[in-house]
């Protein structure tokens, strides 16, 4: 069983939550941009929290359905089509054989995930299939999907989520007759406000930089990926110039280059970097800043460690409440 990769569109890929204990060596810890959304599609589909899915950036992706398939999508950046009828996002659908799916451009929101029942059957790497690009590494020979990739799937779907009801009609797919009660948090305001700690190297700025990091507000470049938000606003600047050791750094580490630009470093990001890190966004709120887009504007709030460490608490009960739902509403 399998789907065919008709247009990537923007960017797409295969990923999970990434490769953990390999930075060390070098290895950054990669995988999903957005884990909240992935977890949700991953759920839906009875699959575990981490199965391989694909990540969908933005808009024009195009795939064709080899069989038919168990699948869910969930995320933002896109409206999406199947055989031309739009369909819902956060749903368990089942989809038949031959139909296409299309994404298409919306105002915002960046990344969308599908997910199908039973995974993608992808070979692991350091126990992760996340394709790392920059190192060749996971996915489909490394590198991100292309027009004529063929990724196979399982279709088994765990008996704990009630399918059985589905019923594909004259468009191609059908949902189940069960719902969930999520909610993305749409990033379709003016400004997006992102929590942030005070980063190692804090002291080091002036006061008017400290003022402006989280009393200004701040435009995602254009030149921004998967490895890095490069960030137009006010720029920053130590008291002292001064050559920097470098230190380990992770995702949602905001470093400040010698012009004064802020970096928030994302999944893909280097494990080690020589510049001073300002802030660190809180670990809950990731996924609600890899829905930002190159333009977007965004503005910084800052929390303590514990006011941070609360927050991904929060998110992972939101998490498991989610399950417990879906396993009650298919008794």
């Amino acid at each position: 069983m399998s789907i065919t990769i008709l247009k990537p569109g923007i960017s797409a890929s295969i990923q999970d939550f990434g490769r953990w204990h390999y930075q060390k060596y070098g290895i950054p810890v990669g995988g999903v941009m957005d884990k909240m959304s992935s977890s949700v599609a991953n759920i839906i589909c009875g699959n575990e929290v981490n199965e391989a899915l694909l990540e969908l950036t933005l808009h024009g992706t195009e795939i064709a359905f080899n069989e038919d398939a168990y699948c869910c999508i969930s995320g933002d950046g896109c409206n999406t089509y199947i055989n031309e009828t739009k369909i819902e996002f956060n749903r368990l659908l089942k989809i038949k054989a031959f139909s296409i799916l299309k994404t298409k451009p919306i105002r915002y929101g960046c990344r969308a995930y599908l997910a199908i029942a039973g995974g993608f059957q992808v070979n692991k790497i350091m126990g992760s299939a996340s394709t790392y690009v920059a190192s060749g590494i996971g996915g489909i020979n490394g590198k991100n999907l292309d027009t004529g990739d063929i990724i196979h799937f399982a279709n088994t779907i765990n008996k704990s989520v009630d399918h059985s009801t589905i019923q594909i009609g004259e468009n191609g797919f059908g949902y189940a007759n069960w719902h969930i009660n999520f909610k993305h948090q749409h990033n379709n305001s003016n400004q997006t406000l992102i929590d942030c700690v005070k980063g190692p190297e804090w002291n080091l700025f002036n006061e008017p930089s400290q003022h402006a990091l989280f009393n200004t507000s701040f435009t995602i470049s254009n030149d921004s990926n998967r490895m890095g938000y490069r960030l137009e606003g006010n720029e920053l600047s130590l008291i002292q110039k001064q050559e920097m050791l470098s230190s380990a750094v992770s995702i949602g580490i905001i470093q400040v280059t010698p012009k004064g630009q802020p970096i928030i470093l994302m999944a893909d990001a280097q494990t080690i970097g020589g510049y001073p890190r300002i802030a660190r966004v809180s670990s809950a709120d990731i996924s609600k800043l890899a829905q930002c887009r190159p333009g977007d504007v965004i503005s910084f709030n800052q929390i303590t460690e514990d006011e941070s460490y609360t927050k991904l608490r929060e998110l992972d009960k939101k998490i498991d409440q989610l399950k417990i739902s879906i396993a009650m509403t298919n008794r």
